[in-house]
């Protein structure tokens, strides 16, 4: 059976304009070093889909501190080292802050509308400053009451239930996300909002992998027939963007039905909707999508970081003991952690600067896009190329950090060649892409690792066999990083902390 002539052509005109960029990307060499390229494909078969930024780290020690691959004749710059993502993405970022045109994520499933991956201009900086005068110092105060509430009534669902703790964590951090944002009250992980969130999160991991999908190197596929074979992204697009409307449209909707009664507690998106009465449908979908990005673009990173926590402190209990010293000596007796005692917590500042380091949460930034022609080092770098900061060899690299797989807070503390960089240098993006969120995260995983430090004890599960069960230290392949399935064993450090855990949760407001 013959193919339609419709089919056959357009099939011609995509080899002839693969071929046309790729004979163009050759003559604009040097590009910088990078493998071996097949023509037409370049490395698109040689380019993992899962942990590609163990493969660039590998590449790397082979090619240097910046390479090039090609993929289908467009260009993608992967930058390995602390100088390079400085020089390109800081000092250069008037070049550097656009994001590539990512066509399944973006315009097929709609994240291009929130700020992280929406292109460089006006709407991404008036969603960013809307982010982060949320968050600003103004509103610490009360930001800081509902972290501290929400971690009073985590340590309570911990000694409950502690082989639940990554579910716990997940509700901790939407709790206090969607109070922020919403002024829901999240009492426990089943509320449908959370559960939306959670799969649009999943969603977006997986479509943004670079190279996963065919589409977003050869666009025009996206507007052939879905019955032709290799169509099924459409029927995931179709799935996935049902999704991401539905977290835009449903919480708000919520929120502006509560305007209306007069009864909806403070919040960012009751803010916005009492401000401005009678939007524009161009303004209003700038809210939803600004105020569903504090939950896509922040949550599942900062779970990643809590669970992290939770792993390192099973494998290194030495570390676990010296955290808990300063923190009994810091804390007023009887009482939980607070913000005001964070500056005297050297040591565990340091605990969490490895937390960020050690198995940073996106490994390989979400990538950037060169908007002109630029050189760095002698190599050309091409307008429109896409360019990966591989964070996972900056915070691994062994003249930074030496012994760089091993968890040492005390590098940040006392070093014979001097401290160790702070990986939150790295661990948030880069230039004017750097996480709006930032403050807020690290504000959490404080809260959180201060009050189960200072109250509870975390070591190996324990198998039927009487033996500790050593945690396995695997990592997932997507764009949002977790640690692999794994247990630990989570007790009240004593009587008194069981005492004071149940005291703080029986006088925690739920709803302030």
């Amino acid at each position: 059976m013959s193919l339609p002539w419709e089919y056959c052509a357009t099939v011609c005109i995509l080899i002839c304009a693969v071929g046309y960029a790729f004979s163009r990307q050759r003559a604009k060499a040097p590009l910088p070093p990078g493998p071996a390229r097949l023509p037409i494909l370049g490395n698109a078969l040689n380019v993992p889909l899962e942990s590609q930024w163990l493969k660039f780290t590998e590449w790397a020690r082979i090619y240097g501190e910046i390479f090039s691959l090609s993929v289908l004749g467009h260009p993608i710059l992967v930058l390995n080292s602390a100088n390079a993502i400085e020089e390109l993405f800081e000092k250069r970022s008037t070049l550097y802050s656009d994001r590539p045109h990512i066509p399944l994520a973006g315009e097929m499933v709609g994240f291009s509308s929130i700020p992280a991956l929406e292109h460089y201009g006006s709407r991404h900086k008036k969603g960013r400053k809307l982010i982060i005068n949320t968050i600003s110092s103004h509103n610490q105060t009360g930001i800081h009451r509902i972290q501290l509430n929400k971690a009073s009534l985590l340590l309570s669902r911990l000694i409950s239930s502690p082989n639940d703790f990554r579910l716990h964590s997940r509700w901790f951090v939407a709790a206090i996300v969607f109070q922020i944002t919403h002024g829901q009250q999240i009492e426990n992980f089943d509320h449908v909002f959370v559960k939306l969130a959670e799969q649009v999160n999943e969603d977006f991991s997986h479509v943004t992998r670079p190279g996963s999908f065919l589409v977003d190197t050869i666009p025009i596929l996206q507007y052939l027939p879905s019955w032709i074979p290799g169509m099924g992204f459409k029927t995931l697009a179709k799935v996935y963007r049902e999704r991401f409307l539905r977290m835009c449209h449903e919480p708000y909707a919520s929120v502006k039905e509560q305007v209306a009664k007069g009864t909806a507690p403070p919040s960012l998106a009751a803010r916005l909707i009492e401000k401005n009465s009678n939007p524009t449908p161009e303004e209003e979908w700038f809210y939803k999508t600004t105020v569903m990005q504090f939950y896509a673009g922040g949550a599942d990173t900062t779970v990643s970081s809590l669970e992290t926590f939770y792993l390192i402190m099973s494998l290194y209990p030495e570390i676990q003991k010296k955290a808990q010293a300063e923190l009994d000596r810091v804390v007023e007796p009887g009482c939980l952690p607070d913000f005001g005692d964070r500056a005297n917590l050297p040591y565990l500042d340091a605990v969490l600067k490895e937390i960020y380091r050690w198995n940073p949460t996106v490994p390989a930034a979400v990538p950037h896009r060169v908007t002109q022609d630029d050189v760095y080092n002698g190599f050309h770098i091409p307008a429109g190329a896409t360019v990966i900061a591989n964070t996972w060899a900056v915070l691994h690299d062994p003249l930074l950090y030496p012994d760089p797989f091993r968890v040492n807070p005390e590098r940040y503390l006392k070093h014979e060649d001097g401290l160790n960089p702070d990986p939150r240098r790295f661990a948030f993006g880069y230039g004017r892409r750097v996480c709006p969120g930032k403050v807020l995260a690290e504000d959490t995983v404080f809260t959180l690792v201060a009050c189960v430090l200072a109250t509870l004890d975390i070591s190996k599960a324990v198998g039927s066999d009487g033996l500790p069960i050593e945690p396995d230290v695997q990592y997932t392949g997507g764009t949002i990083s977790h640690p692999g399935p794994f247990q630990c064993t989570i007790k009240p450090r004593s009587a008194e902390s069981a005492h004071l855990i149940q005291s703080v949760a029986m006088h925690v407001d739920f709803m302030d």
